[in-house]
Formats: C-alpha cells, structure tokens, sequence
C-alpha cells in the first residue's frame, strides 16, 4: 500500500496529469494520497477526501504519451452505521478519527448543541469497490465529456487498455 500511497502522490503533485475518472460517474483532479486510520485504506484527496481501499494500480503506456494512464482498482469497504442503507458511498462528518456522523452534522457545524471540534472535516467513504482511471488534462480521453459516464470501470483492465488502443486506431465512437 505504501508504493500505490507514493505513486498517486506523485501524480497528484503533476497538476497537468491528475485527472481522474470516478467508478460511478464523473471527476475530479488528484491532489494528494496519504494512508487512512481506517485498516487497508488510503485518503484520496481531490477537492474532498474519499476514503477507498486499494487492491491494485497500474500504469498505461503508449507509443503516444498523451495516452497513457493509471487505472486505481478498489475493494469494498465496510458501511459505517451512520446510514441503513447509504447506496455507494457515504458522505460523512469525521468529528474525530473514525467518528463519524451524518453529513448533515458538518452542514449545520455543530453536533448535539455544540460547535464542531476543530479536528471535524467531511469524508466520502466509497464503500463499493471500483476502478479509478487517471489521465493527463490534455489527453483526449479527459477532452470527451461523453467518458464521464465511468465507462472504465464497465470494463476490466485488458478490455480498458484494448478500448483505448481502440480509439487511438479508429477514433471517438462516443
């Protein structure tokens, strides 16, 4: 986990080669990885910190570097209770490490009469696995609006990589 930790700090450093595609749908730019208090879990932090489990990241090559890309495969996290059925993720205040609250709570800024402690901030836990892919801002694939609809994660690794080669080959199909 430390390696995958190093290497997306590294990209999330690279404000040109940081943006990333979501498992569900849409994006955000990388800025930061650290190791998560949560066991096996790391902190993905964009403009928000989501807190996923990594199982594997990989790096993309082509002859044409405008290309290439990391691809960010995620387990399944535990749900935290806060919410009986929170769907893919949950939007959570973490009033403490590994306190967590309903989102409404860091809306509001205070919690059962109180103002929030200073060390309160908001977390997305994804709590299904997925895949994450991390382009360049100037590749093609980030120029597609139309690849926000996470078609990456519908596809595995190879079929991901054989897509793109796809394209490059014939071009944008949608």
């Amino acid at each position: 986990m430390d390696e995958i930790i190093k290497v997306l700090r590294k990209v999330g450093w690279q404000k040109n080669s940081n943006h990333t595609f979501f498992p569900t749908m849409g994006g955000l730019d990388l800025q930061d990885a650290k190791e998560s208090l949560e066991e096996d879990c790391i902190e993905f932090i964009c403009s928000l910190t989501y807190i996923i489990k990594p199982k594997k990241l990989t790096f993309e090559s082509f002859q044409d570097p405008i290309w290439n890309y990391f691809r960010l495969e995620t387990a399944d996290i535990e749900k935290s209770g806060v919410f009986d059925d929170p769907g893919h993720s949950e939007e959570l205040a973490e009033l403490t490490p590994l306190n967590y609250v309903s989102r409404e709570y860091w809306d509001e800024q205070r919690y059962n009469d109180e103002p929030l402690p200073s060390t309160a901030r908001l977390v997305i836990r994804k709590l299904k696995g997925g895949s994450f892919v991390i382009f360049s801002k100037q590749s093609w694939y980030n120029k597609q609006s139309s690849t926000y609809d996470a078609r990456h994660n519908k596809m595995n690794e190879t079929e991901f990589r054989k897509y793109i080669e796809g394209v490059i080959e014939n071009g944008w199909e949608g």
